[in-house]
Order: C-alpha cells, then structure tokens, then sequence
C-alpha cells in the first residue's frame, strides 16, 4: 500500500468561505478520490484554510505553509508522492507577490525534501526504499475576479497566475495539474461540489495515467 500526502490550502481542506462552513468530508475531493483509486494508496489530507505556499503571513503565522511542512512530512513519512497544492492565497492583492516569487515558493516543497534526502540516516529513516517521492503540482486554479473575488484578487492576479503556468510548461518535469474552468461556489474561490468531483476525477487520471492535465 502506498501513501500519498496532500499538502494544500481551503480546496484541500474543504472550504465554503461564502456560507463559512466546511462541506461534508463526503464532498471533498480528498475522500471522493479515496473511492476512486480504492485501497491500492492512503491519502494524507492536510490541507488548511489561508494557507500560503510563502512565508507572507505576519499576523496569522500558522497558514505559512513553509513553517509547518517538514514537520508535516516527517510525520507522514515515508510517504510514495507528495501532491502540493498552493500558490491560490499567495496570488491575493495584500501580499503583492510577483510570479517568480511564488514559483519559487511552490518548488521549495520539493527542494527541502531533496536536502532531507541528501543526509544518510535521514533517508533510511523518511523515504520510502531510500528514495525520492514523486512530486505532482496542483498549480493554483481559475478564481472570479470579477464576481465575489473582487478586491481579493484583480485581473493581474490572474495574469500572474497564467505566468506560473507558462513556466511550468516550458520548464518542470514533474507531474503538474493546471485548470481554468473549475466550478466554484458563489465566492468565487472556492470548489463548488461539483468542482471537488471534478479535480478528484482529473488527480485520479494523473495517479492512473501519469501525464499532465489541463483545461
């Protein structure tokens, strides 16, 4: 059996920031993915509300994603593939990020695990068979700037989003999910039901098939 960590934000938690109350664990894509690649992973759900792929939050410092995920891993671990999804709350107005800021953000996941590796012991004891897990990047997805998430994020935000992209195409070889018609609820931001159903249904056919997916 392998295990698999999913290390994200709101969408992997399960969130409705509109009604401010979590879907039920039955509509959220980690568990309906859980049924539909059966008992052959287990799935580590560690997604958070907020959560950045930086380390921008000066008040609220627990959503830095960098300062909790080697702990996370390490409790985790050994684990077969890491699924990093952030960069989504990075791209808000407030933190005036730029697109090279937040790529290097999203590969640090995978950059401090490959220095983990490096140390001896460290990887006898944290990866499985001594080897490196396989990365698969869900890069941050389509949001409504112009409906109810204006004033959090601009049409800017949305060219910057399209950079990141533009650089995972022409420069990762890990596996990278990227999508621009997901459904959301009336927020703007967050995976309606049938959005949760559809990014299981297109993470089920990366772990299946092993290729990209795109929208």
């Amino acid at each position: 059996m392998k295990k698999i960590l999913i290390y994200g934000d709101s969408n992997v938690w399960g969130d409705n920031f509109f009604t401010g109350v979590r879907i039920p664990d039955d509509k959220q894509w980690v568990n309906i993915l859980k049924d539909k690649i059966g008992d052959e992973y287990i799935l580590l759900q560690e997604g958070l509300p907020g959560r950045v792929a930086g380390s921008l939050e000066e008040y609220k410092k627990y959503k830095n994603g960098k300062d909790t995920f080697m702990s996370i891993f390490r409790t985790s671990a050994p684990v077969d593939k890491v699924i990093i999804a952030l960069g989504t709350n990075d791209l808000q107005l407030k933190y005036n990020r730029n697109s090279n800021e937040i790529i290097n953000d999203i590969l640090w996941y995978k950059q401090v695990v490959s220095e983990l590796y490096e140390d001896e012991e460290d990887r006898k004891k944290f990866f499985v068979n001594e080897t490196m897990p396989e990365y698969i990047f869900i890069l941050p997805i389509n949001f409504d700037y112009n409906g109810g998430a204006e004033g959090i994020f601009d049409a800017n935000s949305e060219n910057i989003r399209q950079e990141i992209i533009t650089y995972f195409k022409e420069n990762i070889n890990d596996k990278f999910i990227y999508e621009n018609d997901m459904d959301l609820f009336e927020d703007g931001i967050h995976l309606n039901f049938d959005g949760h159903s559809k990014m299981a249904d297109i993470v089920s056919g990366v772990l299946v098939n092993g290729e990209n997916k795109e929208s």
